[in-house]
C-alpha cells in the first residue's frame, strides 16, 4: 500500500486543509453573515419542493450556507471540516435568532456520518466531496449520505472538475488532487461523477463559476428512490435469465396504463444491472429494488416511452429492426436514470 502524501510539514492534505481552514476561520471571524451561496440557494428551492424539513450540510465553514437554511424555515445540522467553525456558527445562530434550528459539530468527512440510517430529508454539500479525498474516501462518503438519507431523499453538492484551471497546477498529491495556495482539492473527472450518482436518479449536472478567479464546478442535484408503491403489476421471474425475463415482462405490460407501478421477481444476477438499462432505453421509471426478502425490483410506467419488440424487447419496435440485424440499441433524449450503465441491455 503506498504512502499517503504529506506536505513539507508532515500533514496530508487532507490535515492540511483542516489546518487551512481553521486559520481562515480565525482570520476571518465576521463572514458569517450575507448572501447564501447560489448552490444553496437552489438547494433550499429543491429541497422545499421535495417537501424536506431537515438539511444536513457538510462542511459548513463559516456558516453562511446553514443560517440561510435556517432562516428558510429548515432544521439544520451543520458539519465543519474545522474545528472552530461550529463554535462560531453556533454563536451567529444566537446572533440571527435561529439557533432552535441550528446544530453545528466538527465531522471528518473520511469519518462515518455521527447520524442513524434514514434519519435526514436532505443533504448539502458545497465542495467538501471534492476536498483532498482518495476515490475510494469520495465514494465512502457517498455511501454514508445515501445511508442516513430517507427513502427520497434529495442531495445537492458542487465539486471542481478537472476543466478548472487548477486542475492541472500546483502541487499534485496523487489522482485528480492539487494543493494551491496550502489547501488542497480533488478535481472530479465526469465518470466519476456519475459512478457516484449510481443508484439514485441524477436530477442535473449544473455547471458554473464561482470566485475571482473563478472556479469552475458542477452542481450535482441527486434523489434515492421514494419507497416502492404497492405494484399493479406482479412479474414473477424467479428463475428466468434477464432475455426470458424481459420477454415476460414486455408482455405483462402491454395493455397496461402510464403510472402503472410494476414489480418484478428476479433472480438472475444481471438483473440489477439490465432492468434499469431497460428502463433507461425504454423511458420507464426505474424505481429500484423493494425492501424483503426476495429479489424484487420496482419500475414505473410512463407515458411515450419507446415502444419495444415484442420478441426482442431489448430492441426498440420498427421495420427496420429486424433488417439491420443486432445493433446498439439507440438512447431515448432526456436525463439519465439512476443505476443505469452507460451502454444498453445486451442480447444474450
Amino acid at each position: 500500500m503506498g504512502k499517503r502524501n504529506v506536505t513539507d510539514d508532515g500533514q496530508g492534505p487532507a490535515e492540511a486543509r483542516r489546518a487551512h481552514g481553521q486559520d481562515t476561520c480565525a482570520a476571518h471571524p465576521g463572514t458569517d453573515g450575507g448572501r447564501p451561496s447560489a448552490p444553496a440557494a437552489h438547494a433550499a428551492a429543491v429541497f422545499r419542493a421535495a417537501g424536506a424539513r431537515d438539511v444536513l450540510e457538510l462542511g459548513s465553514g463559516h456558516g453562511r450556507d446553514a443560517l440561510y437554511f435556517a432562516r428558510e424555515g429548515f432544521a439544520v445540522r451543520a458539519t465543519c471540516f474545522s474545528a472552530t467553525g461550529p463554535e462560531r456558527l453556533r454563536a451567529a445562530a444566537v446572533r440571527q435568532g435561529v439557533d432552535g434550528r441550528v446544530t453545528a459539530e466538527a465531522y471528518d468527512v473520511r469519518d462515518p456520518l455521527p447520524l442513524p440510517d434514514d434519519s435526514v430529508d436532505a443533504v448539502f454539500a458545497h465542495m467538501p466531496p471534492a476536498t483532498a479525498l482518495s476515490t475510494g474516501e469520495i465514494r465512502a462518503l457517498a455511501g454514508e449520505v445515501r445511508r442516513v438519507l430517507r427513502p427520497g431523499g434529495t442531495f445537492v453538492h458542487t465539486v471542481r472538475h478537472t476543466g478548472d484551471a487548477h486542475g492541472g497546477g500546483g502541487i499534485p498529491h496523487g489522482g485528480d488532487s492539487r494543493e494551491h495556495g496550502g489547501s488542497a482539492a480533488r478535481f472530479l473527472p465526469r465518470d466519476l461523477a456519475d459512478a457516484l450518482a449510481e443508484g439514485w436518479t441524477l436530477d442535473e449536472v449544473h455547471a458554473f463559476e464561482e470566485g475571482d478567479p473563478p472556479r469552475r464546478l458542477w452542481r450535482v442535484t441527486q434523489s434515492l428512490p421514494p419507497v416502492a408503491a404497492a405494484p399493479d403489476i406482479t412479474v414473477d421471474g424467479t428463475g428466468l435469465l434477464c432475455v426470458t425475463l424481459l420477454l415476460r415482462l414486455r408482455k405483462q405490460i402491454d395493455d397496461a396504463a402510464p403510472g402503472t407501478v410494476v414489480h418484478v421477481v428476479a433472480t438472475d444476477p444481471a438483473a440489477p444491472l439490465d432492468l434499469p438499462a431497460w428502463c433507461h432505453m425504454t423511458g420507464h421509471d426505474y424505481l429500484g429494488p423493494v425492501p424483503g426478502e426476495r429479489p424484487v425490483y420496482a419500475l414505473r410506467l410512463t407515458a411515450g416511452a419507446v415502444a419495444t419488440r415484442p420478441d426482442a424487447p431489448w430492441h426498440p419496435a420498427g421495420p427496420q429492426e429486424a433488417a439491420d440485424g443486432p445493433r446498439e440499441t439507440p438512447r431515448r433524449p432526456g436525463p439519465r436514470r439512476s443505476g443505469a450503465p452507460s451502454g444498453t441491455v445486451p442480447d444474450r
